[in-house]
């Protein structure tokens, strides 16, 4: 069993691996030079090599090689995520946990598209089904950073996903069929010269999916336009989505009544009538002027998205809209100082984000055309932040930042008459420091620490059931370990501790019926994780990556108790091997280890079982033609990654992921 009381304390691993740098010998090259800055949508820029944090970068060569075709299996294959997906087809409902939140994990994880915050201010989560694989360059994984340059929501840290920024000129098509009646479409062009660029995609995608009542229909199409001029670079991104998906709802599984829906009819639903549609618009414009030493980047974003679901409840139906609106305006200035021999990179800006959210619901059958609930909620947040990486010396790169945040919201709700206002203004600060330290350039040895806040989303406030004010949730969290890496191998081994204070969490215990709150006592997370790649030979790659943690109630009614939802034992391991000059084969398998159900904070039910899922994939190019066919869960598993208890507390609901299914792609690329 995992204890982490065993594992080696941050200062004795630190220790350790300065003892193992002293031995390395020294190498003629500059380590860990800090270079010119990079002109780049994402607040870290090039920095990320040189961060204090065991970050991990997946290319795009690295994502061709895998046997995926979701972004969600993606961010499933690195050490320290985990990817928890309600259906599994189609990325529709997916929550990217980094370090281990559990059912927050959407909420606690900040993911990032070409530097810019994707997530909403409600609890639906990012919507990876939005982002096609075909326009991604590189996704940066960086664990314990990130909530100095980004701000609420990066309690673990932040994944930024960054389109290709100076494309060359060429397009793409595919078309895909398999399993479960899925078609799937998606075309991609760029077309570049000196000076301008543009990037453009669309992607469709209809699937009936695993379940009954389980269809999805997704339209997507994103942009990217960028002009230079000598001292000026102008972008534009743009990400339109479209979406409809059948709601199958939960397997039963009632141990007491002898009722294992899951097990004896994962295809089924009880909810044959139920769906929810979805349409969103995101605009991102920005502009960077050059100096010698400074640069000036004024960006700005405006964001809609609205909702509608449909809840029939045996017949009692139930009908919501649901609307977000809402725009940030993220000025900052980046540069060099030279003080003596020591150069500094840094960052200083100023980020407003202004939302609006509105819901109404209605019983259906009673109040036909009536609201019979209503949510309205003003939410501003305002920060300064600034931030610096420093040469000390050749060797050593130290990294330190401040910001100071402002959260403002206004929350009016009605629900059968009765109403209730809350008021909310505080401010709160988040730090962040660390050393790294470079005893050759392949090697980098880090420590850092940081204290990082997430506030509530609109979904998480209800005035109406006397669970009071939720206030923003505060962390400690703290990382040591080292980075390698030579060509395309690399390794790297990361320790964290964390602690969090007034933590958001659903209790079923709250209130008279359950509600969002925050925790009396604090929670603990520790873990180690690895991610390792390695060329074996010519065309033959293997990919290792494995996470040991535990999340754990310190204190109170819970204490001692894991965090449902976060195994303590996962892991990816992936082979790929080119074959023949025109046949790629890579197979991969993940595993996911035992949990607790979602929302059993008392730990006092079962389990999830821990399982494998293997996929196989198959790539035979011809000039500029590919076929691609792929196997998912190999071995036709019933598996689950999300169950939930009752509001009795007597049986759970779980959501089983599909079975073994295949995929074929025909594509071309020019």
């Amino acid at each position: 069993m995992f204890r982490p009381a065993l594992l080696v304390s941050p200062t004795r691993f630190t220790v350790l691996t300065l003892a193992l740098a002293c031995a390395l010998p020294a190498q003629a090259d500059e380590p860990g030079r800090l270079s010119p800055v990079e002109v780049t949508a994402s607040r870290t820029g090039d920095q990320v090599s040189r961060l204090p944090v065991g970050s991990v970068v997946l290319t795009a060569e690295d994502i061709r090689r895998m046997p995926v075709t979701t972004l969600g299996d993606v961010l499933d294959s690195v050490g320290g995520v985990s990817a928890a997906r309600f259906y599994g087809i189609g990325d529709s409902r997916v929550a990217a946990d980094l370090l281990g939140f559990g059912g927050t994990a959407a909420q606690n994880t900040l993911v990032l598209l070409n530097g810019r915050r994707l997530n909403d201010v409600d609890l639906a989560g990012v919507d990876f089904s939005a982002i096609p694989l075909a326009v991604i360059d590189r996704i940066e994984v960086i664990p314990g950073a990130g909530a100095v340059l980004y701000g609420s929501g990066a309690s673990s840290g932040i994944i930024n996903i960054v389109t290709k920024e100076d494309p060359h000129t060429g397009a793409g098509v595919s078309v895909t069929g398999g399993s479960y009646d899925t078609k799937a479409g998606d075309a991609w062009g760029a077309l570049a010269n000196e000076r301008s660029s543009v990037l453009a995609s669309v992607q469709a995608r209809n699937t009936d999916g695993y379940r009954d009542n389980n269809a999805l229909k997704q339209r997507t199409a994103f942009a990217d336009l960028r002009h230079r001029l000598d001292d000026t670079t102008f972008y534009l991104t743009a990400q339109a989505d479209k979406q409809a998906l059948g709601i199958p709802g939960g397997r039963q599984v009632n141990p007491g009544a002898g009722i294992n829906e899951f097990r004896d009819d994962p295809e089924g639903t009880s909810t044959p009538l139920d769906w929810a549609d979805q349409d969103g618009v995101y605009v991102m414009p920005g502009v960077v002027i050059h100096g010698d030493k400074v640069n000036i980047h004024l960006e700005a974003g405006a964001r809609r998205k609205r909702q509608q679901f449909y809840f029939d409840f045996g017949g009692s139906p139930y009908y919501g809209e649901t609307e977000i609106q809402g725009f940030s305006i993220t000025p900052r200035l980046t540069g060099v100082l030279d003080t003596g021999p020591v150069r500094h990179e840094w960052t200083l800006g100023w980020d407003l984000y202004q939302s609006d959210y509105e819901a109404d619901t209605a019983d259906v059958k009673a109040n036909i055309g009536n609201p019979t609930g209503t949510k309205d909620i003003d939410q501003r947040q305002e920060a300064w932040y600034a931030q610096s990486t420093s040469r000390l010396t050749e060797r050593l790169h130290v990294t330190a930042g401040v910001r100071s945040e402002k959260l403002t919201q206004h929350t009016d709700e009605m629900s059968f008459g009765t109403t209730g206002t809350d008021r909310f203004s505080e401010r709160y600060e988040i730090y962040e420091a660390g050393l790294t330290y470079f005893p050759v350039p392949q090697l980098a040895l880090f420590i850092s620490g940081s204290r990082n806040a997430r506030v509530a989303t609109v979904d998480e406030l209800s005035p109406l059931f006397g669970l009071g004010t939720v206030v923003p949730q505060t962390g400690k969290l703290y990382t040591t370990g080292l980075r390698w890496q030579q060509g395309r191998q690399r390794s790297s081994l990361t320790y964290w501790r964390g602690r969090y204070e007034n933590e958001i969490i659903y209790d079923p215990g709250a209130g008279p019926f359950g509600g969002n709150t925050n925790l009396d006592d604090d929670t603990r997370r520790d873990g180690i994780t690895l991610n390792s790649q390695w060329q074996l030979e010519d065309g033959l790659w293997l990919t290792v990556n494995g996470t040991l943690q535990r999340a754990r109630f310190v204190d109170g009614p819970y204490a001692r108790n894991d965090v449902p939802g976060v195994p303590e034992r996962s892991g990816y391991l992936q082979l790929d091997w080119q074959a023949l000059d025109w046949l790629r084969i890579s197979a991969s398998q993940r595993y996911i280890g035992k949990r607790y159900i979602g929302n059993d904070l008392a730990n006092a039910f079962q389990q999830l079982d821990h399982y494998r899922w293997t996929d196989l994939a198959a790539t035979a190019r011809y000039r500029q033609l590919y076929l691609r066919a792929a196997v998912h869960n190999l071995q036709d598993r019933n598996v689950t990654d999300i169950a939930f208890l009752n509001s009795a507390g007597t049986a759970w609901d779980t959501y089983p992921l599909p079975g073994r299914h295949y995929m074929v792609t025909l594509g071309a690329e020019f």
